[in-house]
C-alpha cells in the first residue's frame, strides 16, 4: 500500500494503526510535518465546537418518550381498520338477495319434452 506522507499523518491523528517506520520517514518531510500541525489545530478547532456548554445539552441529545412511537403505531392501526371498515361492506349486510339467500328470480323457462328432446336412459 502506497501511501502519502500526509495520508499516514492524517491516519495517524485520526487513531488508525500506521507503519511506524512509514511514520518516521513521513515526520521527516517538512511538508508533511506542516500538514500535521494543521491536522492538529483542525481537530481542535472541532473539538472546542463539538463540546457544547452545560446549558445546551438539552439540544444534543433529543429527548426519548418511550411510548410515544407505540402509541402513535397503535393510534394509525386503529385508524386504518375504521377507514377499512368504511369502505369495504361487510357479509350480512344488504337485502336477501345480495347476500345470496335467496336465488334470483328466473329470466326464462326452459321446458324439456321427454322423447323430443331427451330420451329416456341416456
Amino acid at each position: 500500500m502506497n501511501m502519502t506522507h500526509t495520508e499516514i499523518l492524517s491516519a495517524f491523528v485520526d487513531g488508525e494503526s500506521v507503519d511506524v517506520a512509514a511514520l518516521a520517514e513521513a515526520l521527516e518531510d517538512a511538508g508533511a510535518r506542516a500538514a500535521l500541525v494543521d491536522f492538529v489545530r483542525m481537530r481542535e478547532a472541532t473539538r472546542d465546537v463539538t463540546a457544547l456548554p452545560a446549558t445546551l445539552h438539552h439540544l444534543r441529545e433529543p429527548r426519548v418518550y418511550p411510548g410515544a412511537i407505540r402509541w402513535t403505531a397503535a393510534a394509525a392501526v386503529l385508524l386504518l381498520v375504521f377507514v377499512a371498515g368504511l369502505l369495504v361492506p361487510l357479509p350480512g349486510r344488504g337485502d336477501a338477495s345480495d347476500r345470496g339467500d335467496i336465488p334470483p328470480a328466473p329470466v326464462r323457462l326452459e321446458q324439456f319434452v321427454p322423447g323430443v328432446d331427451w330420451y329416456p336412459g341416456d
